[in-house]
């Protein structure tokens, strides 16, 4: 390569670079302010911890970032090369015999680099991060209502064997402070009378635990079981209210999204294939819309009412659903989910070529 094609090289590289991590910055922001809304929306209807909004928001932004790198690196090729067709820069480097191929080809390190970087992340990191969302969705779901306790209200845990009523409650989170506490339990035939208390979530075990200072235990107070209506005072008591049961392992192999790539090869369901194919479409796709966006940033640059920025967000949101469909279409055989999928993407060939065959045809007259 001559130092001229290494200079230009360099150049385009760096302008595509910074426009790109710009983009990037724009989209996250976006994603996630979207996801913050989302994850806050559902902790109303769902037992959410508090401990747990802030990774659960985290791990879907970490979900999407294939489609955000994706999405950022298109716009910012349109905007790039079309800033640069703007300024001229671009039109001498054409009357120079810079097609649109030698620009692709001298795109291509920086085009493999970013594609890849996708195929690792859609192949290896997000079925990871798939399973920690749904790790954190099915333990929120398997927690009864009175992790979160409510004040003045008689509450029932334990298949109603516990019945719990807290005068005052201070706190919404998983630790609350709780006064004037009555207890009753059915299975010890006791009831529990408490000045203060509290309830004390572990982080690493999910246990929750009933703390009770200061208060009185009645023993054996309907005289049905052996032994006489006893009283007992204690500074501290402690009990348990609730233990995850949650199998993780289990549960994380009946979602296809969750497992890896060796495992979708070795299954030979249509899901694990279908689920294959998406992830591998995505890498697919950003090939096909790299070289399709060069093509949108010619379009007409110095025209005040330049569309081509928005060409090319309606053509990868359009691509993008495409293959969401393709994925959650249901297929009779493996035929079929090719198919399927293989028509997701002849539509943005045929569009590549068309929009060459016609530079081409105005070009010769």
């Amino acid at each position: 390569m001559s130092k001229f094609n290494k200079k230009i090289t360099k150049y385009l590289n760096t302008q595509i670079f910074v426009t790109f991590f710009a983009f990037l910055v724009v989209i996250s922001l976006i994603i996630l302010g979207n996801q913050f809304f989302l994850v806050m929306s559902r902790s109303l209807s769902e037992a959410y911890l508090v401990s747990e909004l802030v990774p659960l928001i985290f791990f879907k932004y970490t979900r999407d970032i294939p489609f955000v790198i994706s999405f950022s690196f298109s716009l910012a090729l349109i905007y790039s090369l079309n800033k640069l067709y703007k300024d001229s820069e671009l039109i001498i480097l054409t009357s120079c015999g810079f097609g649109d191929y030698k620009i692709f080809k001298i795109l291509m390190p920086l085009i493999a680099l970013v594609v890849f970087l996708v195929l690792i992340l859609s192949l290896f990191v997000v079925p990871v991060i798939n399973k920690k969302i749904d790790f954190i969705k099915d333990e929120a779901n398997s927690r009864p209502e009175y992790i979160h306790f409510k004040e003045g209200i008689f509450q029932n845990f334990n298949n109603g064997s516990i019945t719990l009523y807290a005068d005052k409650i201070e706190g919404a989170n998983e630790n609350q402070m709780m006064k004037n506490i009555f207890l009753f339990s059915t299975l010890n035939n006791k009831v529990i009378l408490s000045n203060t208390g509290e309830k004390i979530f572990d982080n690493k075990t999910n246990k929750v635990f009933l703390r009770l200072f200061d208060g009185k235990i009645y023993h054996n107070i309907d005289m049905k079981n052996i032994g006489d209506f006893s009283v007992s005072k204690f500074e501290k008591f402690e009990m348990l209210l609730y233990q995850s049961n949650y199998d993780y392992e289990s549960k994380a192999l009946n979602s296809v999204e969750s497992d890896s790539i060796f495992m979708l090869i070795d299954s030979h369901d249509n899901d694990s294939f279908k689920e294959l194919l998406y992830r591998l479409s995505i890498s697919i796709s950003l090939i096909i819309m790299s070289f399709l966006s060069i093509q949108f940033s010619k379009l007409r640059p110095r025209n005040t009412r330049n569309f081509a920025l928005g060409y090319g967000l309606l053509s990868y949101i359009g691509y993008y659903n495409l293959l969401i469909y393709a994925k959650e279409i249901k297929s009779i055989d493996s035929h079929e989910i090719m198919l399927t999928f293989a028509s997701a993407h002849i539509p943005f060939l045929f569009l590549v070529f068309i929009i060459l065959l016609l530079r081409n045809n105005f070009s010769m007259r």
